[in-house]
């Protein structure tokens, strides 16, 4: 977050995106499209709060793994969470979307999941 309040985003809402930096690295170079914002939350493995995006993978081929702790399982997915630092941007922003989270209280805790 930035001294004025703002946090920098790498993506927004419609951007097509590549996956980048995840834990497995079955999910890296995945193409993907943001499609909802989950806003600030908790993200296991990472300190503080981070945003997280609802994504849809936009290959056949491809889906993203989690692993939940918990049910001690993996999932694939086409369609889930990704925390924004894990996406680079293939599209360019319009600019439509700033968050100010000045006043923003984080979700409750996701049941754990890794990327």
């Amino acid at each position: 977050m930035s001294r004025n309040g703002n946090y920098h985003l790498n993506c927004e809402l419609g951007t097509v995106a590549m996956t980048r930096r995840t834990k497995f690295s079955v999910n890296r170079g995945i193409i993907v499209r943001v499609e909802d914002s989950f806003g600030l939350m908790h993200w296991p493995e990472l300190h503080g709060i981070v945003h997280v995006w609802q994504v849809r993978v936009l290959s056949q081929e491809s889906s993203l793994c989690y692993y939940l702790p918990r049910k001690g399982e993996l999932k694939h997915e086409r369609i889930g969470l990704i925390p924004d630092r894990f996406l680079q941007a293939l599209t360019p922003p319009t600019g439509q979307m700033r968050f100010e989270f000045e006043d923003y209280e984080p979700e409750p805790d996701l049941e754990p999941m890794a990327l």
